[in-house]
């Protein structure tokens, strides 16, 4: 198996940042106003971050080191949509783009924008999308309206997991390490994908402060290796899921951050 190349975490939080995943260390990557970003993405096959904002617009940043170069693809309706994700195609080689807006959209052409119904219907079901994550070729995401959903995007099925009673709508994050899924909300939820159950993260943990910690607050989470780097308040923090410990990893106010993603070192450069 090939080694993952060593990451930073990169920040959209009024400008955008690069941070040191060890250290919290973080410089400047573009100094322009990014404040109205609603969602954002980096897809791995051709390292371009995607951003959605409240202006309408969809944006593509080729990111490289030094400072990434932004273009403005599209002018349409983006303003809706509170998740963008990347989803391999079968082969892995190139990534599918997905928008959750209105409807679930697949931008199939990122040159323009221009994209499709994928699944048709489910008009106001993906409006209410709270948070999502990947694993494999599946997309997770929870909603306002107390659900949690799983998208194959392959068969193009649609299944509703858990039972009624689950407060969902409280999630704001969620996360993937090695096929499993967390779930932010007002606690830290490992989630099983086939039923929808959760289980306290640190059930049995010997971090008494993580145990008790609430999550509600979290913005959005990255993935490096076995740990999730969580926007929490105004903290950055990552969470160990070996250890099941947590980790400040910043003091500095990160309060205004969007968008959290781990992108490859040897693109964007060091810290």
């Amino acid at each position: 198996m090939a080694r993952e190349k060593p990451k930073q975490l990169l920040a959209i939080a009024g400008h955008i940042y690069l941070i040191s995943p060890h250290t919290g260390a973080y410089k400047e990557y573009l100094s322009d106003d990014w404040t109205p970003t609603n969602a954002g993405v980096v897809v791995p096959s051709t390292n371009n971050l995607y951003i959605t904002n409240s202006f309408n617009n969809l944006w593509e940043i080729s990111l490289k080191e030094g400072t990434g170069v932004a273009r403005k693809i599209s002018w349409d309706n983006w303003g809706s949509c509170n998740a963008l994700i990347a989803v391999p195609k079968p082969g892995g080689a190139t990534y599918n783009l997905f928008a959750f807006c209105h409807k679930l959209w697949l931008i199939d052409d990122t040159t323009t924008g221009h994209c499709i119904d994928y699944l048709g219907g489910y008009t106001d079901v993906w409006a209410r999308v709270n948070a999502t994550a990947r694993i494999g070729h599946k997309i997770y995401a929870t909603t306002s309206a107390n659900n949690l959903w799983v998208v194959d995007t392959v068969e193009k099925k649609v299944e509703k997991l858990g039972g009624g009673w689950d407060n969902w709508s409280t999630c704001g994050a969620l996360a993937t390490v090695n096929g499993k899924l967390y779930a932010f909300c007002h606690g830290l939820w490992l989630v099983d994908v086939l039923t929808g159950k959760s289980t306290p993260f640190f059930e049995d943990s010997d971090d008494k402060e993580g145990s008790k910690r609430s999550w509600s607050d979290v913005k959005c989470t990255s993935t490096i290796d076995t740990s999730i780097f969580a926007i929490t308040g105004s903290r950055l923090v990552e969470v160990d899921t070996v250890e099941k410990r947590v980790r400040e990893i910043s003091q500095d106010n990160w309060a205004r951050t969007k968008v959290l993603v781990a992108v490859d070192r040897d693109v964007v450069g060091d810290v």
